[in-house]
């Protein structure tokens, strides 16, 4: 079962690592430095194997919450929009209690478990609702914009948190899931800010006009295109760099980086980081928020603007002209950010 699975990794770790430490030690004399360089080797490895064990029982976990959600969408007494974004607010504003470094199987579980429930409940109840009403239903708008923008938040954390585990594994534990990337609960406090202007504002986007609710039926599908869109750069530009790639910069090269500069960084040079913008802003369309578009546009440009120019000045250090001469011929992605021009 998934319990035992889980079980089973926590269990096994220590053991890995000590049978791995010794069959280091036994082909190196003791105290030399390559005995210590193999038993950090071997130590290392433990922890992948460790960290791939307990982050596909996280990816487990978060299919069976998907499940559960599409469950309670499909169930006769189906939980309303409110409550579910109610209790979506409190499972962000909870992610800031648990510790980052957390790697506890049941906290993991909990984590990915709610991320899948909301994915599924989003997904399943806009697929619904679009089956049952069809589009020419104007009622079917008003319904749409929560699930779809739970669908597109949760889709962004099971999509961060499923890359570690292929390509970072020693990093598996609730970071991983990025629920609380910023610190202060920054992200969860603009999260629940977004489902807090909708809701004050839902019985106004009711009373608008034939001709202003045609307009915020397009903008719904617009940014429910725009944040796929930026949700897919951003996963391409994870999955193509693939141990590059880090949550937390690094600020140290390390023998196996490479400059990637195929697949989508043929486009920008900082696919992540645009396409995270274009989801993040696009939510905010999804639902209509006028006030959080605006701090949304603004928050992420400036984020990105304190972020990158340091980044590329690491990244001229570790890969010198070889970055300068990428910089020359490919964009930065996010505009009015980069010292580096084509």
């Amino acid at each position: 079962s998934c319990a035992r699975a889980r079980i089973l990794c926590l269990s096994t770790r220590p053991l890995a690592a000590a049978l791995r430490m010794a069959a280091a030690t036994e082909s190196h004399p003791a105290g030399s430095e390559a005995a210590r360089v193999s038993a950090a080797a071997a130590a290392a490895h433990a922890a992948a194997d460790a960290g791939a064990c307990l982050g596909r029982a996280g990816i487990i976990a978060c299919a069976a919450g998907a499940a559960a959600g599409v469950a309670v969408t499909l169930s006769a007494s189906a939980l309303g929009q409110g409550v579910i974004s109610g209790a979506a607010s409190l499972f962000l504003a909870g992610s800031n209690f648990i510790p980052s470094e957390s790697d506890s199987s049941a906290v993991l579980a909990s984590g990915c478990s709610g991320v899948g429930f909301f994915l599924g409940w989003g997904a399943s109840t806009a697929v619904k609702t679009l089956a049952e009403r069809g589009v020419g239903d104007s009622s079917v708008w008003v319904s749409l914009p929560m699930p779809i923008f739970l669908a597109l938040v949760m889709l962004f954390h099971a999509a961060e948190f499923a890359f570690v585990v292929f390509h970072h594994p020693q990093d598996v534990n609730f970071r991983a899931l990025m629920l609380s990337p910023v610190p202060a609960g920054g992200y969860s406090i603009a999260m629940i800010a977004a489902i807090v202007e909708y809701w004050a504002e839902a019985g106004l986007v009711k009373a608008l006009p034939a001709s202003l609710a045609a307009l915020r039926h397009l903008v719904l599908v617009i940014g429910t295109l725009l944040g796929l869109a930026g949700w897919g750069l951003r996963t391409a530009a994870l999955f193509t760099a693939q141990s590059n790639f880090t949550h937390l910069v690094a600020y140290r090269k390390q023998a196996t980086h490479v400059l990637v500069t195929q697949g989508v960084y043929r486009l920008c040079r900082h696919p992540g980081y645009l396409g995270w913008f274009v989801w993040s802003v696009s939510t905010q369309l999804v639902l209509g928020n006028t006030f959080c578009l605006v701090a949304y546009t603004f928050v992420s440009w400036r984020f990105f603007a304190g972020r990158i120019p340091g980044e590329e000045d690491l990244l001229i250090d570790f890969f010198g002209e070889q970055y300068l001469s990428y910089a020359r011929h490919v964009p930065c992605g996010i505009p009015c950010i980069s010292q580096l021009t084509p």
